[in-house]
């Protein structure tokens, strides 16, 4: 039997349900018990993970995962109960963080999380303002402003009065886009705006998956109606943890820290914090940088400053907690 490639719709604990080209979905357990490549990771496959798997011969609606094809990016958090990345979505042509104008009210620290993510991945974000019909508070539009300024993209957008909603169908037509965001932002009425049913859809996919039980934990993906749209609807999130990566690699995260750091006298040496002369430091003080956005640079940073504390003191690092200057 000749062996087929799919794209990885759901799934977990290594039992993932896997759309072949022909459109059809089968429940495809992994071949082994980890695929290579993918030691040290919470879950093993993501919503957009490009797999060769291998039919079985007496179920047409199951298979066999054989491998995974090299990933474009990811999109990921730091799972602090397993102490390692937990893959959210691959292969990914955008990120759209949705974000509520009120209740509840808008949560910079969490777009900031999100935007460290996508840098890290070269992913173009999308900051989606939801609930505008509600208006937005002098704060909250001015941290839109300042997204604006360094670079970011904005739509605002009302998925009970359909403000925005033809906008942002047309940005994320032909795309595969993960929508992230904390629960209660409207990311589910957004999506069944853009598409009427796609929530029942989802429900559908992961019911499928887990054999009548129904579920919103996990990511699913899910091609709209024009065949060629498809979105990764994502579980709401309390909060992003971001771990594992060198931690003097953090500031070229944040775009408009970039080049002050690139230019700080103290070099890759610099944590930016409290430094005499620090080039950052200047550039807030000079209102080149938010303060909000340079304070959740600090928090970042002292959570990686705390991980690698305790990787030392445990005599036994994970090789993802390694930082370069070690």
């Amino acid at each position: 039997m000749t062996d087929l490639t799919g794209i990885v719709v759901t799934g977990s604990n290594n039992v993932f349900l896997v759309e072949t080209p022909d459109g059809a979905l089968r429940r495809c357990a992994i071949k082994g018990k980890i695929l290579r490549g993918l030691e040290g990771y919470y879950n093993s496959l993501a919503p957009g993970d490009r797999v060769r798997m291998e039919p079985d011969a007496f179920r047409e609606d199951q298979g066999s995962i054989l491998g995974m094809e090299d990933r474009r990016n990811l999109f990921w958090r730091w799972n602090e109960k397993g102490k390692s990345v937990q893959a959210i979505a691959a292969n990914l042509d955008l990120v759209a963080c949705v974000a509520s104008a009120r209740l509840p009210p808008f949560r910079p620290r969490f777009v900031d999380r999100v935007a460290v993510t996508t840098e890290l991945e070269n992913l173009p974000l999308l900051i989606v303002l939801n609930k505008s019909d509600l208006g937005a508070d002098p704060g909250t539009e001015e941290r839109l402003a300042d997204y604006r300024r360094i670079g970011y993209e904005i739509l605002t957008c009302s998925a009970r009065e359909g403000r925005g909603v033809e906008e942002l169908r047309d940005r994320i037509r032909g795309l595969t886009t993960a929508f992230v965001g904390q629960s209660g932002a409207g990311k589910s009425s957004l999506l069944n705006a853009l598409e009427p049913g796609l929530g029942f859809r989802v429900g559908e996919v992961s019911e499928k998956y887990e054999r009548g039980r129904h579920t919103t934990t996990r990511s699913v993906m899910i091609t709209l109606g024009d065949g060629v749209t498809r979105i990764v609807d994502t579980p709401g999130f309390r909060r992003l943890a971001i771990r594992g990566i060198p931690r003097d690699s953090l500031v070229a995260c944040f775009p408009e820290m970039k080049p002050l750091a690139e230019g700080c006298g103290y070099g890759l040496a610099c944590g930016h914090q409290d430094e005499p002369g620090c080039s950052v430091r200047a550039g807030v003080e000079e209102g080149l940088v938010h303060p909000d956005r340079y304070e959740s640079y600090l928090r970042v940073r002292s959570e990686l400053d705390q991980t690698l504390e305790y990787a030392k003191k445990s005599g036994r690092p994970r090789r993802d907690y390694i930082d370069d200057d070690e």
